[in-house]
């Protein structure tokens, strides 16, 4: 199949969070009490981008053995995306801690 061909199709990207943000006992925080995933203060990786997600799923239970992922095992999102979509029309703002500038 050609990209033209695919071009309307939804693909899956798997994603993992690596959580930075630390409660004052030391803790991580992975989920918010609403149990959806920490959004603040985390870094990002793309594991992989599939056309099933069931393909997704499969990798997110491998990827959940290895190395670094296993410290956060249930910080995995699936999410479906469409390819020629633009994601950032308007740009972005980036808003610095205090203390800390833009170069």
């Amino acid at each position: 199949m050609t990209h033209e061909e695919n071009s309307d199709s939804e693909l899956y990207v798997l994603w993992h969070a690596r959580h930075l943000a630390v409660e004052e006992e030391g803790r991580i925080i992975h989920r918010d009490p609403d149990g959806s995933l920490h959004l603040d203060e985390e870094e990002w990786r793309i594991i992989g981008i599939y056309a099933r997600p069931a393909d997704a799923e499969k990798q997110r239970e491998v990827a959940k053995g290895l190395p670094g992922f296993r410290d956060e095992p249930d910080c995995f999102e699936i999410s479906p995306v469409v390819v020629d979509e633009d994601l950032w029309r308007e740009g972005f703002f980036t808003e610095f801690p205090a203390g800390r500038q833009h170069d």
